[in-house]
């Protein structure tokens, strides 16, 4: 059972359309496990900004840093982002990619301060509008095999879920059995009409992003503690595309393909707080909570199964069946998890800083919702999903007006009971270039990590006609591998 959860939870599945087509702990996992985003300067650190203030990515990570502003700035970003996917399964193994150019960032702040003779023990204030890319979900894969007869097939698949479920209007199920992929007996029982080996593939391709707006105050108070609440405004578009084929050597079905989108869009709302303590110029200490953010989404999905065969699968039929199924719309909320950071910023002069952070995320507190019930998916995310410690370290040498910068971020593994470790580790560098009023910085993120996915699952279903229902399921192994180059420039009024 461990092991079927896992998978289920790898990556979205293969399923009926409807309801179960993707609101499930994929989606939970997805808007809720988020990337190093903000300013190239933030980035170039590893993400390690929480106890660190004076930059515009403390507008998504804490915003008590906007009390270490003296002067207000704008910055706006850019960048380029190479990801790469390689595939294995059954000994066979396969890389894509997929490149974009993208606007990660920008911001303005707009910060107040009394002068040096002024008496009051609130020293300055500052407010600030930011958005920030949380994550980018352009990627490619692909992945092709061979499988012989212990292998399950799409069809057989297909049968599981008739057999488990019945036809159901726009079902994976309802799909085959329209375009005779399937067979029902006078005993009820669905049975699949091909068995043989095949050679299986897959493409799988997926656009859009999940982008935060803040706004956020901050404030010091005698230059020793700084305090500041954000708000966060999340938008998510996300779209993918999968198309699934096989082809047999020997049968009387020459090949199939399975083509479905899913496309989500939809909004979130979060609060931030956080507090910076500067015990001497050498310390900071800082640290900042964020409440779940609660989204709205809004899916659109449909799907269409083609099946050639090299001989009428049943008198007067065609020799290429197709069948589609309705496009479907569905809305649901979703709350991702509570986020706590902490963190310490080192000064050594004025020749540079360490710094670090520590978040708290519990992954299995995420919760899908709607007006009907989302139970089983809400239990599947207790189950699979588990809490996780994200660590991220950098570092700054200031050369008079150059700036180097190097930092290392490991996110931990989301999963409860994962065979393959998931961690995220991500492998920083940048530079920076300082004047009175003008600031450029560029920064160069390598990340990488592994998933495993499923095409579909093996349905345990208690049935005297039981010879497919143990059959081994395909597992894929993914090794991801991420290049993103962004770069930021600033001015300060």
């Amino acid at each position: 059972m461990k092991r079927y959860s896992f998978l289920l939870a790898c990556l979205a599945l293969l399923g009926s359309a409807g309801k179960s087509f993707a609101q499930n702990e994929v989606d939970a996992l997805r808007y809720s496990r988020t990337d190093i985003g903000g300013t190239a300067r933030t980035m170039g650190l590893g993400g390690a900004n929480v106890a660190l203030g004076g930059d515009a990515g403390n507008l998504s990570s804490n915003p008590a840093g906007l009390g270490l502003f003296r002067r207000s700035e704008i910055t706006v970003s850019a960048g380029v982002n190479v990801n790469e996917v390689n595939s294995a399964v059954y000994g066979s193994a396969s890389t894509n990619s997929r490149n974009n150019l993208n606007i990660p960032g920008f911001s303005a702040v707009f910060s107040t301060r009394k002068a040096d003779d002024e008496e009051g023990d609130w020293r300055s204030s500052s407010f600030g509008l930011g958005y920030t890319r949380l994550n980018n979900f352009n990627q490619r894969s692909f992945y092709r095999a061979t499988g012989g007869e212990e292998n399950l097939k799409f069809g057989e698949y297909a049968a599981q879920r008739a057999n488990a479920f019945g036809l159901p209007v726009n079902s994976i199920q309802e799909l085959a059995y329209e375009t005779y992929l399937i067979d029902e007996d006078n005993e009820g029982f669905f049975s699949p009409y091909w068995v043989e080996s095949n050679v299986f593939q897959e493409n799988i391709e997926s656009t859009g992003s999940q982008n935060q707006w803040d706004f956020a105050y901050g404030a010091s108070f005698r230059d020793k503690f700084f305090i500041g609440a954000s708000l966060g405004l999340t938008t998510v578009r996300f779209k993918q595309t999968r198309i699934y084929s096989e082809e047999g050597p020997a049968s009387n079905i020459t090949d199939l393909t399975l083509r479905d989108e899913l496309t989500t869009e939809g909004n979130g709302i979060s609060l931030r707080v956080g507090a910076i303590y500067r015990p001497s110029d050498a310390l900071r200490l800082g640290f900042s909570v964020q409440s779940p953010t609660w989204y709205r989404l809004i899916d659109q999905f449909n799907t269409t199964l083609a099946v050639n065969y090299n001989q009428a699968p049943e008198e007067g039929a065609s020799l290429n069946q197709f069948f589609p199924s309705e496009l479907g719309e569905y809305e649901y909320k979703l709350s991702t998890p509570f986020k706590a950071n902490a963190g310490a910023a080192f000064f050594l002069g004025k020749n540079g800083f360490i710094t670090a952070d520590v978040e708290y995320v519990d992954y299995s507190s995420a919760r899908l919702d709607a007006d009907d019930s989302f139970q089983t998916e809400n239990q599947n995310i207790q189950n699979v999903y588990d809490k996780a410690l994200n660590f991220r370290l950098g570092a700054e040498a200031r050369l008079n007006i150059f700036r180097l910068r190097a930092g290392y971020a490991l996110h931990g593994d989301p999963f409860k009971d994962s065979e393959v470790n998931q961690a995220k580790s991500f492998y920083t560098a940048g530079f920076g270039i300082r004047q009175n009023n003008f600031f450029i910085d560029g920064a160069l993120v390598y990340s990488k990590y592994n998933s495993v996915y499923s095409p579909y699952v093996n349905y345990e279903v208690n049935n005297q006609n039981s010879e497919f229902y143990n059959l081994l399921v395909p597992t894929v192994t993914n090794k991801h591998a991420n290049t993103n180059f962004v770069a930021t420039v600033g001015w300060n009024f």
